[in-house]
């Protein structure tokens, strides 16, 4: 349904425009049209309405009307309509006053019970030879007229009183009342005009001014920094249109605040992650270097165990800052991935079978379970193999007891694959399950319990991301976390890969 709101603004001025400009002249053509439409089209009474709108001249002026309308009408140069002469013809007759048309000396109309050839007689003797007179003398009215055009003549004789007294009470009335009536129309119009620019006005205030206060209280909150007030306007004209444009602009303006806050969020917890994960080796390094220079590793035993310390840490500290490396180049959206379709079971099951027995000397089973499924994925071979040794990684630090175990299953859902891998060990409070995949987070609160950095995680999801797949964090049943993975499947015919000098690095890495 269209409402008023929903027109254009353009629209809506014009037609108020045009609406405040035609109604007074609409009102004012019936006003004049209702009191001479009448008079002017209504032949059969319009000598009783000029009488009655003029009666100071009675009936004379009814007479003087259709004497004029008899010489037009007996003048015209077209055919001769008698029907109409007639017509004026009883007009006159109602006045009391005979008429008789003569043609080629015969009688052509005679008023009914006259005598043709006493009226002609009687109008020549008063009014002479003229082809065309009109005399009054007193009540008593004579008119001759003879066509310029044909052999037609017309007489007319009568008494007829010059000023009417017996209409003048009717006439006074009806004039009065034509008076109030027109009087009335006059002021009901100006009442309605006046209502009419009111309403008109209050109307397009409402449409137009309204939205603009609103529009200006929210830009005066937004200066104020208050991006949580909401600019709610329903109509859908050009003023709801950028109401609407100024409330998105709002909305992006608050998620690019909320976007910068957690960025320098995270620039803080990274810059304190990689400050806490640097100090304890650096301090071990130091702890190493002062026991050789003070002498403290006195035996070349003792030597050769702080060097390996020495070299140790240096080691772990290199793994650090290759992933910090590898993490700043993937949040940048700096690498590229080398993407072939690969038939993701196999490929999984290639990377278990290989680090299975290195694993099981750590306590840590890892099998992938589930039918062989042949859906092919377009994945980064060696960059998804850094995925799954992270999650192992992370399963073989949380393990409880000696022992651990890991599955793996894969599942198609649709135009996807779905990757979990499920392990039972610490698992993780449920509060703390949509942020392990952010920078430097440990579920930990000491963050010195368990060995780890907290990037692996975080590296994983840009991986995943970069080649178009989600991971996310679940609760495994009986306790433990289980991570899942979807991947699209591969197209018909996928490119082959996609090599550049960023993938090469992020392989050396």
């Amino acid at each position: 349904m269209l409402h008023l709101r929903n027109i254009s603004l353009r629209t809506r001025i014009l037609c108020t425009n045009f609406l405040m400009v035609c109604i007074p002249v609409i009102l004012l053509t019936l006003l004049g049209t209702a009191i001479f439409a009448g008079l002017r089209f209504t032949d059969t009474v319009r000598q009783s309405e000029l009488a009655l709108l003029w009666p100071e001249r009675g009936a004379s002026m009814s007479v003087s009307y259709s004497v004029s309308a008899l010489r037009d009408k007996m003048d015209t140069p077209h055919p001769l309509d008698m029907k109409k002469l007639e017509k004026e013809c009883h007009l006159l007759e109602r006045q009391g006053i005979r008429t008789v048309m003569v043609q080629n000396d015969g009688v052509l109309y005679a008023t009914p019970g006259s005598d043709a050839a006493h009226i002609r007689d009687i109008v020549r003797r008063k009014v002479g030879p003229q082809p065309s007179a009109v005399l009054w003398e007193g009540p008593d009215f004579y008119f001759v007229n003879q066509s310029r055009h044909r052999d037609l003549t017309l007489y007319a004789a009568g008494s007829v009183a010059f000023i009417g007294h017996h209409d003048d009470d009717a006439g006074d009335n009806l004039k009065s009342f034509l008076e109030f009536l027109a009087i009335s129309i006059l002021v009901l119009a100006i009442l309605l005009i006046i209502w009419l620019g009111i309403y008109l006005s209050r109307l397009l205030s409402r449409h137009v001014l309204e939205p603009l206060t609103a529009l200006q209280k929210a830009s005066a909150e937004i200066k104020k920094g208050n991006l949580e007030y909401t600019l709610d306007v329903s109509s859908h004209d050009e003023l709801g249109k950028t109401c609407h444009d100024f409330d998105t602009m709002r909305r992006e303006l608050k998620s690019s605040r909320e976007k910068q806050e957690k960025y320098e969020q995270n620039r803080k917890e990274l810059i304190a992650g990689i400050s806490h994960d640097l100090s304890t080796p650096l301090t071990l390094l130091k702890g190493y270097a002062s026991g050789i220079r003070d002498g403290i590793a006195s035996t070349p035993e003792k030597q050769r165990h702080y060097v390996d310390c020495i070299y140790t840490t240096a080691c772990a500290m290199e793994q650090l800052v290759d992933k910090l490396f590898l993490f700043s180049k993937l949040d940048l959206g700096r690498m590229t991935f080398s993407l072939k379709p690969l038939p993701i079971y196999r490929y999984i099951y290639d990377v278990v079978q290989e680090i299975q027995p290195a694993l099981h000397e750590q306590g840590l089973d890892v099998t992938l379970t589930g039918p062989d499924t042949p859906a092919i994925v377009a994945i980064d071979s060696l960059q998804f193999r850094r995925v799954l040794e992270n999650l192992i990684s992370n399963s073989l630090k949380y393990k409880q007891g000696d022992t651990g175990r890991v599955e793996f299953t894969v599942t198609p859902a649709g135009r996807q694959v779905r990757i979990d891998c499920i392990d039972h060990g610490m698992g993780a409070p449920p509060e703390s399950l949509s942020k392990l995949f952010d920078s430097f987070y440990r579920t930990d609160a000491a963050r010195s319990d368990i060995k780890g950095n907290g990037l692996g995680l975080a590296i994983a999801r840009q991986i995943l991301t970069g080649m178009g797949g989600t991971i996310l964090a679940l609760e495994t049943p009986g306790g433990g976390l289980t991570i899942r993975m979807t991947l699209p499947l591969a197209e018909t015919n996928p490119p082959d890969t996609k090599n550049t000098k960023d993938s090469d690095t992020s392989q050396n890495n």
